[in-house]
């Protein structure tokens, strides 16, 4: 077993491949710990993705949790944000998530949930490895009659979906006719996201929502987002959604199967949500690598600006401890206070259908008129062999650099010292967009010349 948790803290959350570090034996002592942070007899949420490892290890924490005499309500496979709206729903005292990652694809990883459906910080990370690592002082082990009870809570899906059509308003999606292609990524999106638009009057066509054997390439992949702009294009459906494997944020595609940015969706909520709208004394918050045309964009729509770092957890605590409207962080996330302090890919999905069905337009048209920021573009080919694992070589490239960075799906915004760069994969043809922003052009061109000889390296070396 493993003697220093810290092998497996990662960005601030427990993260492994399982039955190479990540063990049933190291999950079990990880929730016998979790457990002995409540009292007895408390009740926790727990839910994984689709995927057998993240069944093991759920399993092995189960039997942790139980021997401390905490109950579980068990969601089965769910996606991460019906765990946090389950234990919001039951006035559970917490929970935890168990799923594979767009960045970590062959590994497992565990997410920590408070009462209030926020994730742990990294600090309250780091206090449950001290615990594992001298283990079991910290441990408590309860009577075999005070043994937790675990209880199947299958009808929480349908509370789910009855009250995420609550928060728009269905006869107007109805009357828009809208048709949507969406790829659930193989996550349990797929059992939950073609109800919900179904019920509200909208044509769907579903992807990838079986179960399928994890891959070393991030899901969604290029190809799979390739797949769906060209099904949006070729049946003439109003958008399409690409969605993050554990549905906590989504990838939009507009008609013509061209990439919606983040900060024109950004822009997009804040425009035209109308609750949003009615709370301009109340702060947006967003992170501190936003564009500077973002930032006052937001500003003189009346809303005053806070900037919190995107670590675990930290933007959920910061809406509850400042009363946002609306936040937003440039992993794709947007968060919508009235329904919940996290970022849940299908209310997001809902918001931005609603807003087109408001407008009776296009996404393409309601965001053409946003300002843009000033920006040193390239494109660089690269061969296809390179196209599947391009963005995990990116991200090893950066890490060897010591660049912060943030995972967008199908981007990677690097951060280093007031500049801000996105590499794209561009969804037809085999090339790297590359977009660098800063108050000095000077580091933004020298940002983009650095890259582009990172990545000649990766097409010499393909072979």
């Amino acid at each position: 077993m493993v003697d220093n948790l810290n092998n497996l803290n990662k960005n601030g959350r427990i993260i492994g491949r399982a039955n190479h570090i990540f063990t049933p034996e190291i999950s079990s002592v990880i929730g016998s710990i979790h457990g002995s942070m409540f009292n007895e007899n408390e009740t926790i949420v727990i839910g994984r993705d689709y995927h057998n490892d993240s069944r093991m290890l759920k399993r092995g924490y189960t039997s942790g949790v139980m021997s401390t005499g905490v109950n579980i309500l068990n969601l089965s496979d769910c996606t991460y944000p019906l765990l946090q709206f389950t234990i919001r729903r039951f006035g559970a005292s917490g929970g935890v998530y168990f799923s594979g990652g767009h960045l970590y694809s062959e590994d497992v990883g565990v997410r920590f949930v408070d009462a209030g459906g926020i994730e742990f910080s990294p600090n309250e990370i780091s206090k449950l490895i001290a615990a594992y690592n001298i283990y079991p002082k910290k441990v408590r082990r309860v009577e075999p009659s005070k043994i937790g009870q675990i209880t199947a809570i299958p009808q929480t899906q349908d509370v789910y979906i009855k009250s995420l059509e609550q928060f728009v308003s269905s006869k107007e999606i109805k009357e828009a006719n809208l048709k949507i292609v969406i790829d659930c990524s193989y996550g349990p999106t797929g059992k939950i996201t073609p109800l919900l638009l179904n019920g509200i009057g909208i044509e769907v066509i579903a992807l990838n929502t079986h179960y399928r054997e994890r891959s070393k390439v991030p899901v969604p992949s290029i190809n799979t987002i390739r797949n769906t702009a060209d099904i949006v294009k070729a049946s003439n459906s109003h958008l399409g959604v690409c969605f993050d494997v554990d549905g906590s944020r989504i990838l939009v595609l507009d008609e013509n199967g061209l990439e919606v940015s983040y900060e024109d969706l950004l822009m997009l909520f804040i425009t035209f949500n109308k609750k949003i709208q009615q709370s301009k004394s109340s702060p947006i918050i967003t992170t501190p690598s936003i564009s500077p045309i973002v930032k006052s964009f937001i500003e003189e729509s009346g809303f005053p600006v806070a900037k919190v770092e995107n670590y675990p957890g930290e933007i959920s605590r910061k809406i509850r401890d400042l009363r946002a409207c609306f936040a937003a962080a440039d992993t794709l996330k947007f968060y919508f206070p009235n329904f919940g302090p996290y970022s849940d890919g299908n209310f997001i999905l809902l918001k931005v259908i609603e807003i087109m069905a408001n407008q009776k337009d296009l996404i393409s048209s309601i965001i053409k008129g946003f300002p843009k920021g000033i920006k040193i573009n390239k494109t660089i080919t690269i061969s296809e062999d390179n196209i599947d694992n391009i963005h995990n070589r990116l991200i090893e490239y950066t890490e060897e650099q010591g660049f912060r960075y943030h995972d967008i799906i199908n981007e990677l915004k690097i951060i280093d010292e007031g500049v801000y760069t996105i590499i794209k994969v561009d969804l037809y043809r085999n090339a790297l967009l590359l977009s660098s922003e800063s108050e000095d052009q000077n580091l933004a061109k020298k940002m983009i010349d650095d890259i582009t000889k990172t990545i000649e390296k990766f097409e010499k070396n393909k072979n």
